[in-house]
């Protein structure tokens, strides 16, 4: 790939913005950043937009990727709603597609949101044979464990087994956490530390039982959450004290969970999460904070070195948001998926507007032009052939608004 460059956006770092600025790409590489146009590569035209780092969905499961939700809750925990979904008719349905197509289209979910990097939990012999074809990065190197009570799916070793894994190879350790209110969840924090699984590479997902003690246990500790807010309000009525560990300090991220208990995609969470902040407080949680919670702060916690921020040396992993908003942070937390101008993964454009064809064209990347959220775009691979199949497997045109393509035919 030979260089190219993009000039006339509004650049969030996440940590500052910059105004009509100019970004060039060497290879999978940011090359430079400069506030004006660059010069000496092939540089198109970013228009009235904000560039972004891609988005790092926190928490996933891309096998269970399907729709609509299914539940009846609020439950104890997360193992009844578990049993309610593989009773539903609509999980027999998800049944008949194949696993690698719904790798497939939980990538697409999360590449037409802006997202360039997700999380997805769950053993690696089950993800390993389809993370290279998808059209975004999952996190390859975690250590994990499914939970930590004793109905737990036996995922990896023993926790401290797998925690040693995480420290040794300075990669996170990945678990589900104190998601309900039965006695034993409520104990999960203290149970992960006396079993050796809580330090400086934890990363817990959702935390809806957690006690301040239990915060001020993370802090100390430096651990990461993910907060699931849409996913935990669905199956519990409830979610964490999400305030309480922002005033703590700690360092804290969005996922999205499947979209069958969670949010259409990382876009409406970000949506949810503030509205449902400023309805709980009674104060706003600002969209600089939530941009850091999808971009900065995952990137920290998935020890991502080279991710999560626009800077010269860091991966070209970056999103183009129609600018709908003055204030920049504003316009990424409201786009809609019509908004999501340009995704740039590993330095090569992979969805975007199709006026952005000659970038496609310029690095060799082949692509459909689809209509999806009334927009005309770009994007790699074969998405219209994947949707086909799945009303193929299915008997029916399946209507999935986290991909609102239109078929002809």
């Amino acid at each position: 790939m030979g260089k190219w460059g993009l000039t006339g956006a509004t650049i969030v770092t996440p940590d500052e913005t910059i105004k009509n600025a100019g970004i060039a790409i060497q290879g999978d590489k940011i090359e430079r950043v400069s506030g004006g146009p660059v010069r000496g590569v092939d540089a198109f035209d970013a228009g009235d937009t904000v560039l972004a780092p891609g988005l790092i969905n926190a928490h996933d499961h891309l096998l269970g990727t399907y729709y609509p939700k299914v539940g009846n809750g609020p439950y104890e925990n997360w193992l009844p709603w578990d049993n309610d979904l593989k009773s539903a008719l609509v999980y027999e349905e998800r049944q008949q597609i194949e696993n690698r197509d719904l790798y497939l289209l939980g990538a697409y979910r999360n590449l037409v949101s802006g997202v360039t990097i997700v999380s997805d939990h769950i053993p690696h012999f089950v993800s390993e044979p389809f993370l290279d074809l998808l059209p975004v990065k999952a996190i390859r190197e975690y250590a994990l464990a499914h939970s930590v009570a004793s109905f737990a799916l036996a995922w990896g070793d023993e926790i401290a087994v797998e925690y040693q894994k995480a420290i040794d190879k300075d990669i996170p350790f990945i678990t589900h956490i104190a998601e309900g209110f039965d006695d034993e969840t409520k104990q999960d924090l203290k149970t992960l530390e006396r079993r050796g699984g809580l330090g400086d590479h934890s990363v817990l997902v959702h935390g809806i039982a957690f006690t301040e003690s239990d915060i001020e246990t993370i802090k100390k500790k430096g651990a990461s959450v993910v907060w699931c807010g849409d996913s935990n309000t669905f199956m519990f009525n409830a979610t964490a004290n999400v305030k309480k560990m922002l005033e703590a300090g700690v360092n804290l991220c969005i996922g999205t969970d499947s979209p069958m208990s969670g949010g259409l995609n990382l876009l409406f969470e970000m949506k949810f999460d503030k509205d449902y902040y400023t309805k709980t407080y009674g104060a706003e949680l600002s969209d600089e904070r939530i941009v850091k919670m999808v971009t900065s702060n995952p990137a920290h916690a998935f020890k991502l070195k080279k991710n999560g921020h626009i800077k010269p040396g860091y991966l070209a992993d970056f999103a183009l948001f129609a600018k709908k908003s003055a204030n920049p942070y504003s316009a990424i937390v409201q786009a809609e998926i019509r908004d999501v101008e340009l995704v740039v993964v590993n330095g090569r454009p992979a969805f975007g507007s199709a006026r952005f064809r000659g970038l496609f064209d310029s690095q060799k990347v082949a692509c459909q032009e689809v209509t999806i959220d009334g927009a005309r775009k770009l994007v790699v691979g074969d998405l219209t052939g994947l949707l086909r199949r799945i009303n193929r497997a299915v008997g029916f045109k399946k209507k999935l608004p986290f991909l609102p393509v239109e078929l002809d035919g």
